[in-house]
């Protein structure tokens, strides 16, 4: 069977993911060229997954391009991600063990690119970017904590620590618990003009960390020692 692609507009670039593939992704600054670099994404996905120990069912050709979703913003400046179809149906219990395997590995990914980083390393500023890398595993831990808010499934925002390692830690513990949680939030719910599903949260975590991860390794290109 051909395989499934929705494409979302986000940030001034174009993202497009395999709803089959959860984490599979690649980004351009051109609609056409995100569309185009899929099947490349896939094999670089599967080569992944397989270096992590994780077994996929392949995909067949071709593929279709399902949805293509603008950018918008709400009344409140915030720009809306994308709720693709793909992220409405919900999940069920034997989904979940594949989906805890695929967040240990982004997350081994993520720390280990910085393995070996001291304060220094964390700290340092680079011109044009917003974050230092420090600040950037700070964003991947409270983007992730925002995310389960959305559905409800969030800690108290005050119990987040403010050093990135431990807040990383904090919210990842606490979604790998909770879980099985996901399979009884069957719906949907809007929050500011955005809606969310248990699944676009997962899908959205995925992504956002394997992004942040190349992120990093591009910043640590930058650094004397490395």
């Amino acid at each position: 069977m051909p395989y499934l692609v929705c494409v979302e507009e986000n940030e001034g670039r174009w993202i497009a993911h395999v709803p089959d593939l959860p984490g599979c992704f690649i980004e351009h600054v051109n609609r056409e060229e995100a569309i185009q670099a899929i099947p490349k994404a896939v094999e670089t996905y599967i080569a992944w997954c397989e270096g992590h120990g994780l077994r996929i069912s392949g995909l067949s050709d071709p593929m279709i391009v399902a949805e293509v979703i603008r950018a918008w913003e709400s009344e409140d400046g915030y720009e809306v991600n994308a709720f693709f179809a793909s992220d409405r149906p919900p999940l069920i219990k034997d989904e979940l063990p594949q989906f805890e395997r695929l967040l240990n590995a982004t997350r081994k990914d993520l720390l280990g690119v910085v393995d070996g980083f001291d304060a220094d390393d964390l700290s340092r500023e680079f011109p044009g970017e917003r974050w230092n890398i420090g600040g950037i595993l700070m964003h991947v831990a409270r983007a992730e904590w925002w995310y389960l808010d959305r559905i409800g499934l969030a800690f108290s925002s005050a119990e987040l620590p403010d050093e990135p390692f431990s807040g990383l830690a904090k919210v990842r513990e606490h979604l790998l618990v909770i879980l099985p949680e996901f399979v009884r939030r069957s719906g949907v719910v809007t929050l500011a003009g955005e809606t969310w599903s248990a699944r676009k949260v997962l899908r959205r975590a995925l992504w956002h960390e394997r992004d942040h991860t190349d992120h990093i390794k591009k910043l640590r290109s930058k650094l004397p020692q490395w």
